[in-house]
């Protein structure tokens, strides 16, 4: 890796020596027991209890961990075998994953936090709810007191990646680290064997030329599939990094998760919804939309339906996809095909917009703060139970392929059996990928930049506890007013004014004053930051 990166936050890591230990779990929990039949003893109960040696029996302490996401089949049979291997281990703790479904997962967490309903850890993805929103509110706990105790879940991750989870300026959570972050927001994902065969070598470097290779990319795949395939996002809040590389100004970075704060490599702040570069995204997608390549639904579709076609090989140029989507449409139609991840305008520095994306936090009503550290910490001990506990029993639910592939063992209707995803408690030595997986998968996973600028942004989370009412009454105006022009359902000039007229009722400028009041104060502590963001590193 040819990247050098200075340190964001003084962090002052002391790593204590002694790690907390357990006694291991014993295997019974009646101290009354009786002999066995073979002595012909008939003594009393109370005999029987004083003569007969009891293993010290450990309570098992609950590590409740909450994601999104459905189960899979054999779901219980794989905690099982998680548990029991916890127990063997003498970790002390019981494993229960709550998956709470996407189309309920806002709505049903939100409760779940306020509510203060008891469970020990939690995911966190920054782009969709971010660290300070949770611990804003006081739903999940500082770790500075515990993290001594567990110098190996240290080691795990670097100072930096630590850096991500820092609130108030102490860590709240503990890295993912599932994959590299170099290149996540500068990537669009399609089939470049459509693309090819429709008369494109590579990504073309107009936006006129991608429109033209889309059009024939949705005819060519319609005749192929039977399907009228679009261009979309995983998430309609998602900002359109791939095509800010086309702009003379990048690079810059739009947050992710509303897409309100611009942040420019000078340390500058701006309204990303007044800026002259939403107004370009807009009338880009406004020509997408009107050659039919985005779906009049959008705003309504269901994400679980945008999925299923995709894996039958009928999607545009998006910011989605993996290669390995490949594999999925080979299973399931038998088609040959290509997904590849491409930069526009590749040879503009890649943009590093964040160290660490996905975290796992431990909740304030947790019945022992420290039981999720000692999972996590399990976890990452070994190859051994990384692989139980994210892909199963092997030969039941996996077998592995070398050192780092892997062949799941699927039902009848081409399911995986068990599997804890990788993308919320992974890590990246310790990962297998899909035998089948292409090089470029495992590529673009582990991809190091070697010409790249950072974000001023990377380090930074907002507290957005302060304008709490005005984040809730943005989001949701977000939804009505700026998504449709965002999206090219409307036009931009008719309709920008009002929208952002009614986003500053809902209290926009507030939200963006206290944005800046807190950017600063961190660019100023941070000297280094505004150094990095001067420098493109090649």
């Amino acid at each position: 890796m040819k990247r050098t990166l200075s340190l964001l936050i003084a962090l002052c890591v002391i790593v204590s020596a002694v790690t907390a230990c357990s006694s291991p779990a014993g295997t019974t929990n009646n101290t009354e027991q009786t002999q066995s039949e073979s002595s012909g003893a008939q003594e009393s109960e109370t005999q029987q209890a004083s003569e007969t040696p009891v293993d010290t029996v450990e309570e098992l302490k609950p590590v409740r961990f909450v994601q999104p996401g459905t189960y899979n089949a054999e779901y219980e049979v794989g905690l099982a075998a998680i548990n029991e291997k916890l127990k063997n281990d003498g970790v002390g703790i019981e494993l229960d994953v709550i998956r709470i479904p996407w189309d309920a997962y806002a709505e049903k967490l939100n409760l779940m936090l306020t509510s203060g309903e008891p469970f020990e850890l939690l995911h966190i993805m920054q782009d969709v709810k971010n660290l300070s929103s949770i611990a804003g509110i006081g739903a999940v706990i500082s770790l500075e007191p515990y993290l001594d105790n567990y110098p190996d879940l240290l080691a795990n991750f670097t100072d930096i990646e630590w850096s991500g989870t820092l609130y108030n300026g102490e860590r709240y959570a503990v890295p993912c680290y599932w994959r590299s972050f170099d290149n996540t927001m500068s990537t669009v994902q399609l089939r470049t064997d459509v693309m090819k065969a429709v008369g494109y070598d590579t990504l073309p470097t107009d936006i006129d030329q991608v429109i033209d290779m889309m059009k024939k990319s949705q005819d060519y795949i319609l005749d192929e599939t039977g399907i009228k395939a679009y261009t979309w996002f995983h998430q309609v809040q998602d900002t359109s990094h791939w095509l800010h590389r086309f702009y003379d100004t990048f690079p810059f970075y739009v947050e992710n998760s509303l897409g309100i704060v611009l942040a420019r490599q000078d340390g500058t702040i701006d309204s990303f919804y007044e800026s002259e570069e939403f107004k370009q995204d807009a009338a880009t997608y406004r020509k997408i939309f009107e050659a039919g390549l985005i779906n009049p639904d959008i705003m309504n579709l269901d994400h679980q339906v945008q999925y299923d076609q995709a894996d039958l090989g009928a999607f545009l140029l998006s910011p989605t996809f993996e290669p390995i989507e490949q594999v999925t449409i080979k299973r399931i139609t038998g088609m040959d095909t290509t997904v590849e991840a491409l930069f526009a305008q590749p040879e503009k520095p890649d943009l590093i917009y964040t160290f660490v994306q996905n975290i796992n936090a431990v909740s304030s009503t947790a019945e022992d703060p420290e039981s999720g550290l000692k999972l996590l910490e399990w976890l990452y001990k070994s190859k051994e139970n990384h692989d139980l506990f994210h892909y199963g029993i092997e030969g039941q639910h996996y077998n592995p392929v070398g050192d780092d592939r892997i062949e799941y063992i699927r039902d009848a209707d081409d399911k995986q059996l068990f599997y804890l995803d990788t993308w919320m408690t992974g890590y990246l030595p310790l990962m297998r990928f899909d035998a089948e997986s292409p090089d470029a998968q495992i590529e673009m996973m582990t991809y190091k930049s070697d010409h790249y600028v950072v974000s001023p942004i990377a380090g930074f989370i907002f507290d957005s506890n302060s304008v709490a009412t005005e984040l809730t009454n943005l989001q949701t105006e977000l939804i009505s007013s700026i998504y449709p022009i965002k999206l090219g359902i409307v036009d931009y000039d008719s309709n920008i004014g009002p929208a952002i007229e009614k986003l500053k009722a809902a209290g926009l400028d507030k939200y963006l004053e206290e944005y800046r009041k807190q950017f600063t104060a961190y660019y100023e502590a941070n000297p280094n930051v505004a150094e990095m963001a001067k420098e493109v590193k090649k």
